[in-house]
């Protein structure tokens, strides 16, 4: 089991964090604001008498967070900031359940919602009776949803639906059996893409949306992504190469991903992140020269600026700090 961290901590990436709020704990019932997912102060509810209680579990990967909480006699309150241009630092997913027991052993379930937050939004809910939590973090270039589509929704809730259900249900499991492997660095990697994927489903599947250029955009993007998983050490890949495979002109490739993540960042992005892979498995001394080429980066110079952009260590220094954790343990 991964080691549990203090109370309201954020965890590092691959830890698991526990929340516990409650008049019961000593340690927290003071009257005073505490934080917690996505920025959430949680208080007692002014009036009422229902038992006051937080508690749950948030889990990092590199650039997501989920979090799964049972909740009941709080409000939860986040004031509204100026940050930039709409979700430009990400995407926060905010959904409830009205449930009985633990959010980690359901019992029935009165329905819910979903809703979209900017990170600069501000956040009011009460929550008076026990009641199930979820929240995610998440960049919006890995969500695959565009701003404008994510500003229509940004102000409604949507009923939440059996199938959100069970995947919010089975995603809260991560917080019960993650172990040593989620801090390897290719875990690490797994655990974003499956909390942008659940983040995404989530939202395309509470607007129902229909017409055949849609489809199209969307079996688009997807062969994209299997492309490049299979193609990125390929110094020869590139969008143009990717719309010729897919018979489609390089405009319409890059209709398909308006808003998103560009093809071009996404090759990149997969190309660092198996050169990640590489240099935290790596046990010789090896080359940042040869795992860059094996990665398909053409210039040594350019993989090195661009891996420590996207990780903010050099390639010499990440491959250190992981041979330094492995000799630890």
């Amino acid at each position: 089991m991964v080691e549990a961290l203090g109370r309201f901590e954020v965890p590092p990436p691959g830890a698991i964090a526990w929340l516990d709020v409650s008049a019961d704990n000593p340690d927290t019932f003071s009257g005073r604001l505490r934080t917690g997912p996505l920025g959430l102060q949680i208080s007692p509810l002014r009036t009422g008498r229902a038992p006051y209680f937080f508690k749950g579990a948030r889990l990092r990967g590199t650039r997501c967070i989920w979090s799964a909480s049972t909740l009941s006699g709080c409000e939860l309150f986040r004031p509204g900031r100026p940050i930039g241009a709409a979700f430009e630092s990400g995407v926060h997913v905010l959904a409830r359940l009205e449930a009985g027991g633990s959010v980690f052993d359901p019992v029935g379930s009165g329905g819910g919602m979903v809703r979209v937050y900017d990170p600069a939004d501000e956040i009011a809910e009460q929550f008076v009776a026990n009641s199930h939590l979820f929240t995610l973090n998440v960049p919006l270039a890995a969500i695959g949803i565009d701003a404008g589509a994510l500003g229509e929704m940004r102000d409604r809730a949507y009923a939440v639906t059996p199938f959100q259900t069970q995947l919010l249900r089975a995603a809260s499991g991560l917080l019960l059996v993650g172990g040593d492997e989620l801090r390897t660095s290719s875990s690490l990697i797994g655990v974003d893409r499956y909390l942008a994927a659940l983040a995404g489903l989530l939202l395309r599947t509470a607007v129902p949306r229909s017409g055949p250029e849609l489809a199209q955009m969307e079996q688009v993007r997807m062969r994209t992504d299997e492309i490049i998983y299979e193609q990125a050490a390929d110094p020869e890949l590139s969008p143009a190469t990717i719309a010729a495979q897919l018979n489609i002109s390089l405009r319409q490739l890059y209709r398909a991903f308006n808003g998103t993540e560009s093809p071009a960042a996404r090759i990149r992005r997969r190309r660092l992140e198996r050169a990640a892979e590489l240099l935290a498995a790596r046990t010789g001394p090896g080359h940042v020269e040869s795992v860059a080429q094996e990665c398909g980066f053409v210039s040594a110079e350019y993989f090195s600026r661009a891996f420590r952009r996207e990780f903010g260590l050099s390639p010499r220094a990440y491959r250190s700090a992981h041979r330094d954790s492995a000799a630890r343990t």
